[in-house]
């Protein structure tokens, strides 16, 4: 007879994956309950990252700023930074990678969502006012930018309003108990 203590099973679910709280649950439907690939958050993710990697070229091939010349690598480098950052996040939802933490990747897509669109319309800003337009590229990169950033902060408005009306449709508004008015309040 084999004296060895028996072997315990090993526990592979995701520890959050089933989890009771209310909140879990509304933001794991988020994720499961709508196909984020034809989704207007998902739409306007994918196109921003590719207005950001077609910015990001525009700005090292033709951009020219002779008052500020790092002004433009570094405004390059914002866009291209914001479309692989945007790409990697799609790539997580797509992929259900968000299923295992749901809350923390909700709230990460909305604050990264919101802090690249403040930054590439910053970016564009400062090339609109400090550099000189010489050609016809040259203005393409300032309103690149800002539609750019315009479709960011949009997603980030549209996935924070989604979650918030499925939020609101779970729990009913708290209404406090009121006393029994007396003869002299009446």
């Amino acid at each position: 007879m084999d004296a060895s203590p028996p072997q315990q099973e090993v526990n592979t679910t995701v520890p959050c994956a089933h989890s009771d709280q209310p909140g879990d649950r509304i933001f794991r439907q988020y994720y499961t309950d709508t196909d984020y690939v034809l989704s207007l958050e998902g739409i306007l993710k994918l196109l921003s990252a590719i207005v950001c990697v077609i910015s990001s070229v525009l700005l090292l091939t033709n951009g020219t700023c002779r008052t500020a010349p790092s002004l433009i690598p570094s405004a390059s480098f914002v866009a291209l930074s914001c479309g692989i950052i945007t790409v990697v996040f799609y790539g997580v939802i797509v992929l259900d990678l968000s299923l295992y933490s749901p809350q923390v990747c909700l709230l990460t897509d909305i604050i990264l969502s919101a802090v690249m669109g403040v930054l590439l319309f910053l970016m564009a800003v400062l090339t609109m006012t400090v550099c000189e337009m010489i050609d016809s590229i040259s203005y393409v990169h300032g309103p690149l930018g800002i539609v750019n950033a315009g479709m960011l902060l949009g997603s980030a408005v549209i996935t924070y309003v989604s979650v918030m009306r499925r939020w609101d449709a779970l729990h009913t508004p708290y209404e406090p108990t009121r006393p029994i008015p007396t003869e002299q309040d009446v």
